[in-house]
């Protein structure tokens, strides 16, 4: 009895196609950093068809990382650290082998794997640190650990305020 196997890559079962693929232009998108400190440094994060996901980090970098600063309005990209550097996400991969030349207005307008919804292991979200990228600061404490919490919003610094406590 002759048998016969078949080999397939990882993209063929994920019935993805490689190269010019883009989002869909009737879907709405909407980008966003979480987990970095602030609007300006995290998980790159993509909602696309209803539902939240994240990039996958192959071949992700400094260029990518510069189309999502400019797409945020966070200045110019500092790293694009990749191996889920701000922790795993959840939700499906929206896509993955982004290839941006630095130049496109959104994300959504560079090359990649086709845009979906992949359920691959998010142990290597893609992140971007922007330079508008600012941590909060404590001031006027006792300690490293006390103080007045101030955040930085453009080149000024002010103070956190809480109501309802």
């Amino acid at each position: 009895m002759m048998r016969t196997f078949l080999t397939l890559s990882p993209l063929q079962l994920l019935n993805c196609s490689p190269g010019n693929s883009k989002a869909d232009p009737s879907e709405t998108v909407k980008l966003r950093l979480v987990n970095g400190g602030s609007r300006c440094a995290g998980r790159v994060e993509i909602h696309y068809r209803g539902q939240w996901g994240t990039v996958h980090d192959n071949v992700w970098d400094l260029q990518d990382a510069t189309v999502v600063c400019r797409e945020l309005g966070c200045g110019t990209a500092v790293s694009a650290p990749g191996r889920a550097h701000f922790g795993e996400g959840s939700g499906p991969i929206v896509t993955y082998n982004v290839k941006c030349g630095g130049t496109e207005a959104a994300l959504r307008d560079c090359e990649s794997y086709q845009w979906g919804h992949y359920s691959l292991s998010h142990c290597n979200d893609a992140g971007v640190i922007c330079s508008d990228h600012r941590y909060p600061r404590l001031i006027s404490g006792d300690s490293p650990c006390s103080g007045r919490l101030e955040i930085q919003y453009g080149e000024n610094w002010g103070t956190v305020t809480l109501t309802g406590i």
